[in-house]
């Protein structure tokens, strides 16, 4: 402790520099996902009481369980599934409030990611992104779908993950049916540069979710919905998302919704409402 307490003032700094870059590295993926238990409802659409719910538990390699919930129709069995994806901090118990806004054709899977909510295990890309095939073969297959029943949805962070789990499907040969995107991102890399703090630590970062890569090699139809006002993700990256995925040759479809931000978008009717129209519109041309 002497030794410590002689120290002068800059190797005090450079020590707690180096405490603070060694935390990053170390606390990454809690720092990029986030960790809660707070679960924020919303609006129930129209369809809510034609719904059910049963909450389902996924269970991985070392031990861990991924704490989710299914939502299907009580009128009619699916002929597809929405796979959900949250976004920081966002506890996916409130997703059968967005379930009663979708045709009633479409079952609504989505699982909280390691450490968030009732989920055990430590977030990060390679990890999420294993999670997330994972839970897209255990909803078909518990709902006796096809591989081409499955579209994917992600708010923010979880566009990233939506994103490279695509371009893994399609690089397997079965690519979604369809994929939104909520306030997307070029890449955490990207979003970090942005910022003068976070900058110099993007070098550190092994969860790139590099969304614009992904988009390269997606051929689907894609909704992109964006926040009025977006702090967090500048409309320019999601537009240079949009762009590659047409350029890749992907129908991509974009609405901008007026009077959110990038907290409240997802769980706007607005929102919601757009996202079971354009489904539907999908059901018309079968």
């Amino acid at each position: 402790m002497p030794l410590f307490a002689d120290l002068p003032p800059w190797a005090w700094a450079l020590l707690a520099a180096a405490l603070l870059l060694a935390a990053t590295v170390l606390m990454q993926g809690r720092l990029l996902f986030g960790r809660t238990w707070r679960i924020r409802r919303t609006d129930p659409g129209p369809a809510a009481a034609h719904r059910r719910t049963e909450a389902v538990w996924l269970r991985r390699p070392g031990g861990v369980s991924l704490q989710g919930w299914l939502t299907l129709s009580v009128d009619r069995p699916p002929r597809r599934l929405l796979l959900w994806f949250g976004g920081r901090n966002e506890h996916v118990a409130w997703t059968p409030d967005l379930a009663g806004w979708l045709p009633d054709d479409c079952a609504l899977l989505a699982f909280n990611y390691r450490g968030l909510g009732a989920s055990s295990g430590w977030p990060g890309e390679a990890a999420c992104v294993a999670d997330a095939e994972a839970a897209a073969a255990w909803g078909l297959a518990r709902l006796g779908l096809p591989p081409g029943a499955l579209h994917l949805a992600g708010r923010s962070i979880g566009t990233g993950v939506a994103m490279q789990l695509a371009a893994r499907r399609v690089a397997a040969g079965v690519g979604p049916a369809g994929v939104t995107l909520i306030s997307p991102f070029q890449s955490l890399r990207a979003v970090l540069a942005l910022s003068p703090v976070l900058a110099p630590l993007t070098p550190l970062l092994r969860s790139p979710l590099d969304s614009l890569s992904a988009a390269r090699s997606l051929r689907c139809r894609v909704l992109v919905l964006l926040a009025e006002r977006d702090r967090q993700v500048p409309h320019a990256q999601s537009y240079a998302v949009a762009e590659a995925l047409r350029r890749a040759g992907s129908a991509v479809t974009v609405h901008q919704l007026a009077g959110t931000n990038h907290r409240s978008l997802a769980r706007t009717p607005a929102a919601m409402q757009t996202l079971g129209g354009w489904l539907l519109e999908e059901s018309a041309t079968r």
